[in-house]
C-alpha cells in the first residue's frame, strides 16, 4: 500500500455563514485547505484518472457542501464539509479541513480567523 494525500490548497469560496445578520445577507470570502488521506497504489500503478481522486470533483463537491447550507458558526460548516467529503469519496480514509474566514467581523486587523480539523472514517462511525 502506498499511503498518501491528495491536496487542495487555497480554494476561495464565497459563502453566507456567520452569526451576524450582515454575514448572512452579504456573505464573505473563505479560504479552504483540504488534505484527503488515501491509498495511492492503484492510481500510481495504472496512471488513469478513473483510479484516482479527481481534483475537479473534490472542488465541485466542496463548493456544493460548503455553500448550499448556511451555518451560524464556521465550526459547524467545517464539520459538515469533512463529513460530506468522507461520504462522497469512499477511498478516503481521513480528511483534514481548514476553513479560514478572510474578513471576520471584528475591529482588529487580522488576515483571517478559522477552524481546522481532521476527521477519520472511524471518528465518523463513532459519532453516528
Amino acid at each position: 500500500m502506498i499511503s498518501g494525500k491528495v491536496l487542495i490548497h487555497d480554494l476561495e469560496l464565497h459563502a453566507y455563514h456567520g452569526w451576524h445578520r450582515h454575514e448572512g445577507e452579504f456573505g464573505q470570502p473563505y479560504l479552504i485547505h483540504l488534505e484527503l488521506e488515501t491509498d495511492l497504489t492503484r492510481a500510481a500503478g495504472t496512471d488513469h484518472l478513473v483510479d484516482a481522486l479527481d481534483y475537479g470533483e473534490i472542488v465541485a463537491t466542496t463548493k456544493r457542501i460548503f455553500t448550499e447550507r448556511r451555518h451560524k458558526l464556521v465550526e459547524s460548516a467545517t464539520v459538515e464539509l469533512a463529513r460530506g467529503l468522507l461520504t462522497r469519496f469512499p477511498p478516503v480514509d481521513a480528511v483534514f479541513v481548514r476553513v479560514m474566514k478572510l474578513k471576520p467581523p471584528i475591529p482588529e486587523r487580522i488576515a483571517a480567523a478559522g477552524v481546522e480539523l481532521r476527521l477519520t472514517r472511524a471518528d465518523m462511525a463513532r459519532a453516528d
